[in-house]
């Protein structure tokens, strides 16, 4: 038996406004089920940040570490990275 094909969706705002809350309700449950998945299979840090169109914040972090820690480490890592691409440029 021949399985039908899924018709793709046109990716564009939805006109009315309880359509668009329930799909952003639905796909934001969905992205943050599938970072935890990665963060787990991947051994991953993840940090997610969403805005609903209210401006009410959801977010997820993988770890215990609030997303701001996260966020300065984050910036931390990325200064030493840069610190080491430069001395080791100083020696080419």
């Amino acid at each position: 038996m021949a399985r039908m094909a899924r018709e793709k969706i046109k990716i564009k705002k939805i006109d009315n406004v309880t359509a668009r809350q329930v799909t952003f309700s639905k796909r934001r449950r969905g992205l943050i089920k599938k970072a935890e998945e990665l963060s787990v299979l991947c051994d991953a840090e993840v940090a997610l940040i969403i805005f609903s169109a209210t401006g009410k914040l959801f977010e997820f972090s993988s770890s215990r570490v609030s997303l701001l820690d996260n966020k300065s480490k984050w910036e931390k890592k990325k200064k030493k990275e840069r610190k080491t691409l430069e001395l080791g440029a100083a020696y080419m």
